[in-house]
């Protein structure tokens, strides 16, 4: 169990990030999921897991997490979708950056710190992705406007973005 005493202190320089995790019966993936962040080189972070009514042991994997290192949070909802899910924990995220993970997804021990160094340049900010597990492959990934990622969602969900601009777009916003 990791103590609060011995956790990094917070740079205020660094903003924080937050990574919203739902959840909906992946409870078997999710170990290896929040294992990714915990694991990340940038600390300053909070991870909110959002169980979106699953019927598995969501709850009990995601509770132990959140007793391991206190950046993990815990928030439980009826079942409502991926949308439902994902807005939910925006909506608590103290962050000023989000970033969407899927419970069956991981990132890059340097994808929080190597993203941050671009955050003043873009208000969207994403890397290379690849699939893992039966297929080997790289994602083709294409950001050529914003009008065309609101069309053809061109970018996988695991991209920053600023909490602020995502309230602002308010209702077109359904990720």
């Amino acid at each position: 169990m990791v103590k609060e005493d011995i956790l990094p202190e917070k740079n205020k320089a660094q903003p924080l990030i937050s990574v919203i995790v739902p959840c909906y019966n992946q409870a078997q993936y999710l170990d290896e999921c929040l294992q990714s962040v915990l694991d990340q080189t940038y600390q300053n972070w909070e991870c909110i897991i959002v169980n979106d009514g699953s019927p598995d042991n969501t709850e009990e994997v995601a509770k132990q997490w959140t007793e391991k290192d206190p950046r993990f949070k815990y928030l439980k909802k009826e079942n409502g979708g991926l949308s439902s899910a994902r807005n939910a924990g925006i909506e608590i995220a103290e962050g000023e950056w989000i970033l969407p993970l899927d419970a069956d997804d991981k990132i890059g021990k340097d994808y929080l710190r190597l993203a941050e160094k671009e955050f003043n340049a873009y208000d969207l900010v994403y890397a290379k992705s690849s699939f893992f597990g039966n297929v080997n492959a790289e994602w083709n990934v294409s950001y050529t406007s914003y009008t065309n990622l609101l069309i053809h969602n061109s970018i996988y969900c695991s991209c920053f973005y600023k909490k602020k601009n995502g309230k602002k777009l308010g209702a077109m916003m359904k990720i």
